[in-house]
């Protein structure tokens, strides 16, 4: 295999490898979405500061502190609590946890000596115990110092909590890579096979490939995600500002209160569109993604499984050619799960040395002949 051969070959593995990475990508923020994940971790990192043993969870008393009236209306009651809040600040967080001692009162919060009365009331050995008590001693009275240190905190765990939440997105998306991989049957070893073997197949994917700037256009997504997530957090302020209660069955607030709040009703509304809009520009997204997947195939690459291919694997795993098929799965697996970004800049990298090597060819070859 000359050069060139080897930098097509190497160029549409990088093609593939691009198209199913987003691929990937698109399935893991519908499940986050579906799942509200980034909320689950925030329950859990709550459940973490109540506990008294740091070897377990207090998903109960986390519970009841998004149930309070001060976390409550950021989410919603769902299946499996999967729409509680997903974004909390320091201040509503900390009256949430207060709010669940006895003893508490509304007024608590006015005074810094209040605050420490009731942090002196919670678990002895929770974290958010010594934390909030000594929060207290160093503001020395003053509730603005108190604010302040609470708000350098709560930046230090909300940053912690979102490295446990990126970390364990990554074993999703290792998981949703192979599932990927052994569904669409992308083998690398049998793609670099059929690529080596078909220079027509390779011509064509070194043509997607310079043309796959569009696919990674995402522009419009990522704008319509920033718009919503701002439309969120104008609806949770607005929310705050009304202190609305919630409707009997919890989904939002009260209509009487709603007509007595028309920037709240308008910040809901606004919500929904940008919600639409989202999902909008997301389908557009998928709907690129499965035309570029079809547009492989119709080039002539061999992807998926045939009738009961996938079967006669299984049953000849442990044999030579389907531990090579174990091996080719596994291999793109491995190269999904390291993003659509990697690969798209693999590719450029890829087209890049290409040209030049095509270039140096071609004058090779007019000297040649000269």
């Amino acid at each position: 295999m000359d050069f060139l051969v080897a930098l097509d070959v190497l160029l549409g593995l990088a093609l593939v490898y691009l198209v199913f990475a987003l691929a990937v990508t698109s399935i893991n923020e519908f499940v986050a979405a579906a799942l509200s994940s980034r909320a689950r971790w925030l329950r859990k990192g709550i459940a973490s500061l109540l506990s008294s043993d740091p070897k377990a969870l207090a998903e109960g008393k986390a519970d009841q502190v998004l149930d309070s009236p001060f976390l409550s209306h950021m989410g919603t009651p769902g299946l499996f609590k999967t729409f509680r809040a997903s974004y909390v600040s320091a201040w509503p967080l900390i009256q949430g946890v207060l709010a669940t001692v006895d003893g508490f009162r509304a007024d608590a919060f006015a005074r810094v000596s209040d605050i420490r009365a009731l942090a002196e009331k919670l678990d002895d050995k929770s974290p958010i115990r010594s934390i909030l008590i000594d929060l207290c001693a160093r503001a020395n009275g003053d509730l603005a110092k108190f604010q302040e240190l609470l708000d350098a905190w709560f930046k230090t765990f909300e940053d912690q909590l979102t490295a446990w939440y990126r970390q364990k997105t990554q074993y999703v998306v290792v998981g949703l890579s192979l599932f990927v991989a052994v569904a669409m049957n992308v083998d690398t070893i049998d793609i670099a096979r059929q690529l080596s073997a078909d220079p027509a197949l390779r011509k064509e994917l070194v043509k997607q490939g310079s043309q796959v700037q569009a696919l990674m256009d995402t522009t419009a997504r990522d704008a319509a995600k920033e718009a919503y997530d701002k439309a969120v957090a104008t609806r949770r302020q607005a929310e705050q500002a009304a202190g609305c209660p919630l409707q009997a069955g919890g989904e939002g607030p009260a209509e009487e209160c709603l007509q007595s709040h028309p920037d709240l009703q308008a910040a809901l509304d606004n919500e929904e569109a940008l919600r639409d809009a989202l999902d909008e520009e997301r389908a557009a997204v998928d709907e690129r993604i499965v035309d570029q997947i079809d547009t492989l195939t119709g080039a002539g690459l061999s992807l998926g499984w045939d009738e009961d291919e996938f079967h006669e694997w299984i049953g000849d795993l442990f044999s030579r050619e389907g531990f090579e098929k174990l091996v080719g799965l596994l291999l793109s697996a491995f190269a999904l799960a390291l993003g659509a970004p990697f690969w798209f800049n693999v590719l450029k990298s890829v087209a890049s040395v290409r040209s030049v090597g095509a270039n140096m060819l071609e004058k090779k070859n007019d000297a040649a002949a000269k």
